[in-house]
């Protein structure tokens, strides 16, 4: 290819065939990592850009704007939690030993309180991104929701809403993402087992 033709592509135009796939999928990796670690405000085009050596105009030929490239990496992010939650919770073992291993997973990744990282976002997204987003948070919730149930069925659990408990988990090892609550622990394993112990202490019927 001479230098003429190398230059008549379109600036941040990504090369055709699984290039593209790659870039995007690098951009949408590392936008999702820096939006759970530092929320959608202070994450900017041109700090996902240069962490993934691309030009600006290359996150723009794949995603129209902001909005749109964290609707789609965060729905991904989730989605791909589902699956491993679903994994861990398949897994042979007690639910204790099941949730734990969930909770290890999901700790050992920095992440900023989804709540609030959502509060920032709604502002500059629309009705259908948010809601693209709320059933991927959902259908991680269900995935839960599906084993607290058959615990009960068993016996194990005691009777109560499959779905709240699904959020009171989820709810509690988000304290996890605070400094002092992991200080208090020598290690991630360790502080999972804590947290899994108290829901289960509240939850596990008793004989």
């Amino acid at each position: 290819m001479n230098p003429k033709q190398r230059t008549s592509r379109s600036p941040g135009r990504p090369k055709a065939g699984s290039d593209q796939a790659s870039t995007q999928s690098k951009i949408l990796m590392t936008a999702s990592k820096l939006f759970m670690e530092h929320g959608y405000e202070p994450v900017s085009l041109q700090q996902i850009a240069s962490q993934c050596q691309v030009t600006k105009a290359s996150i723009y030929y794949h995603f129209s704007s902001k909005p749109e490239l964290f609707t789609t990496a965060i729905t991904r992010m989730m989605a791909m939690a589902m699956q491993q939650t679903a994994r861990r919770l398949d897994e042979p073992g007690s639910l204790r030993q099941r949730l734990q291993n969930v909770a290890e997973v999901k700790m050992e990744q920095s992440h900023i309180d989804t709540e609030t990282m959502m509060r920032e976002a709604e502002t500059y997204l629309n009705e259908e991104q948010l809601t693209q987003i709320r059933a991927a948070e959902i259908q991680i919730y269900e995935v839960l929701a599906v084993h607290f149930q058959r615990e009960m069925d068993h016996g194990y659990l005691r009777p109560a809403n499959p779905m709240l408990l699904a959020h009171a988990f989820t709810s509690l090892l988000m304290l996890a993402n605070r400094e002092d609550v992991r200080n208090m622990h020598a290690s991630i394993a360790e502080l999972a087992q804590q947290l899994v112990g108290l829901f289960l202490d509240g939850a596990v019927q008793e004989n």
